[in-house]
């Protein structure tokens, strides 16, 4: 029998190149190759699955295919399905069933049907539709939940490190945000849009309003746009500054502090002009 990584060039399901390149990837990253070319997006899970099922001779199964019973479902326990990736489907006679992300597992097999009691006949299925049919049966881990526990024994926040040496005044415009830290790197390279809200009085930090969580300390420019309020049409205001903070707001809106770095005195004048308008 052919190697799997020929076979699955000579099937069709990559090319060659593709191949050379997930092989190159698996090495940079110290990956397995099948891991790479579902990374590159070369092959989907369920495809490098199909393609598994099929030179094994195991069967692949779509677990949304068919409905569970509570019966089979009490054979074994949630944790142990997890744990090992599998989802009981059916007992036919003395046989059961069971979808596996692994069925080529010995030792797993031979750990289920002592769990069971039966004698097992696995199949392929890929771990996403397991994980995918145990949440749908069973609902999300309550791992998944355990900051709730936290929310209120945690300690009050003392305040926001923000300049808050002056007071606050209203300005609301357009503003879009670029990134100038190479630390810190988007998957978009256009800027991002949104409101500022207010300016400090001594005109030394802005707060903006944006719908991105940005980290706290990282480099950005900022181009005010005012329209047509007080300046010529298409006119911006450019400023430089770091984020000082940025708070979570209702609705998945981002609060950010930032104070400025590089700003003229035009630009702070035509700033707390709009604030004024």
């Amino acid at each position: 029998m052919k190697d799997l990584e020929t076979k699955i060039v000579q099937d069709g399901w990559i090319t060659v190149q593709q191949l050379n390149a997930a092989k190159e990837e698996a090495a940079r990253a110290g990956r397995t190759v099948w891991a790479a070319m579902v990374k590159s997006g070369y092959l989907s899970l369920d495809d490098l699955t199909i393609f598994f099922a099929q030179e094994s001779n195991i069967p692949y199964v779509r677990i949304a295919d068919y409905k569970i019973s509570s019966s089979v479902l009490s054979l074994i326990g949630e944790n142990f399905c997890r744990q090992n990736l599998v989802m009981p489907l059916f007992k036919i006679k003395e046989t059961l069933f069971a979808a596996c992300a692994n069925p080529l597992d010995a030792t797993l097999i031979n750990n289920l049907a002592n769990l069971c009691g039966c004698p097992i006949e696995p199949l392929f299925a890929s771990a996403y539709s397991i994980i995918k049919a145990l949440d749908s049966l069973y609902g999300l881990e309550d791992k998944l939940f355990e900051a709730g526990n936290f929310i209120l024994e945690q300690e009050p926040l003392e305040g926001l490190p923000f300049f808050r040496e002056s007071e606050r005044l209203p300005l609301n415009i357009p503003v879009s945000i670029s990134l100038e830290d190479a630390s810190f790197t988007l998957p978009f390279s256009s800027p991002i849009d949104g409101y500022s809200r207010d300016i400090s009085r001594n005109g030394t930090a802005v707060g903006l309003e944006i719908f991105l969580f940005l980290p706290a300390g990282i480099k950005i420019s900022l181009d005010f746009k005012p329209g047509a309020t007080l300046f010529a049409s298409g006119q911006t205001i450019k400023v430089k500054g770091e984020i000082v903070y940025c708070r979570m707001e209702k609705g998945q809106h981002y609060f950010l502090g930032i104070k400025f770095s590089e700003i003229t005195e035009e630009a702070r004048n035509q700033l707390f002009k709009l604030a004024a308008a």
